[in-house]
């Protein structure tokens, strides 16, 4: 688990830099952009793929990991976009929902990382919607 800790760190800004910041005033551009760059992320860096794509991986870290541990990594992974989220609101940007619920959303997206072995063509496809969906809802 502090290796994963320690990645996500590191990696953290570059992902903000890739995303969110690059498209400040783009909600839609930002998000598609958070994601993809993840899920690029995911495939290639070998640490990722283990504990996102490798299940016996995820299992492992899982089972090694308190519930509150991998409640508290998620809350972070949403509090670092949620201000994000809070700026497109307070500038008219968002659909009417409440920021946090459109951050944890977005968050929730990349959960289905875990399937994607599953059926790669109704992952592909999944995901395809995903981002074309949230540019018509934002």
């Amino acid at each position: 688990m502090q290796i994963y800790k320690e990645e996500r760190e590191a990696l953290k800004d570059s992902i903000l830099e890739n995303s969110f910041l690059k498209y400040r005033d783009e909600p839609d551009k930002a998000i598609r952009a958070y994601l993809r760059y993840v899920l690029n992320i995911v495939n290639n860096h070998p640490i990722w793929r283990k504990v996102f794509i490798e299940k016996e991986h995820l299992e492992l870290k899982i089972s090694r990991s308190s519930e509150e541990e991998i409640k508290r990594i998620c809350r972070d992974n949403v509090e670092t976009i949620i201000p994000f989220f809070e700026e497109w609101a307070d500038a008219g940007l968002l659909i009417d929902k409440p920021a946090k619920i459109l951050a944890e959303t977005t968050q929730a997206v990349l959960s289905l990382i875990h399937f994607r072995n599953d059926s790669k063509m109704i992952f592909q496809k999944l995901w395809i919607f995903l981002l074309t969906s949230w540019q018509k809802t934002l």
